[in-house]
């Protein structure tokens, strides 16, 4: 079963997650393993659209330092699910890719110490990258 993001998502993910200020600039991997914040955030991502969500980015809230594919070499196919595990609790943006490499990111996502179920469908997907091509 493979687990991704996609932008179908967005809404959910945005009404889920509230908002918060930026974060000074630390890169993520710092931000994800250096504190003694609690890691116990999962993810489940539901992909409902016609498109494979092939890359899934977290960076801190209003940077462009994205860490590294959360997806790793797996796909979120159309139908498929795939989770993400012990994600570090604090805020962060959010940039999930398709297969047609079309961008959608979500700002200011709050992960903290809860289980999640992003669905992505086909009208959220296209909503998200059409906002994002507008940025």
């Amino acid at each position: 079963m493979h687990t991704f993001i996609h932008r179908a998502p967005y809404l959910a993910l945005v009404a889920a997650l509230a908002a918060a200020p930026a974060f000074a600039q630390q890169d993520l991997e710092t931000k994800m393993k250096g504190d003694d914040r609690p890691s116990d955030s999962q993810i489940e991502l539901r992909n409902q659209s016609r498109w494979s969500l092939q890359e899934l980015y977290f960076a801190p809230v209003g940077s462009d330092h994205w860490g590294p594919n959360q997806l790793g070499h797996h796909s979120v196919h159309p139908d498929d699910t795939f989770t993400l595990t012990g994600i570090r609790c604090d805020k962060y943006d959010v940039k999930m890719v398709d297969d047609d490499d079309n961008e959608c990111i979500v700002r200011d996502v709050s992960l903290c110490g809860a289980d999640r179920i992003w669905r992505i469908d086909n009208r959220d997907l296209s909503r998200c990258q059409a906002r994002t091509n507008r940025e």
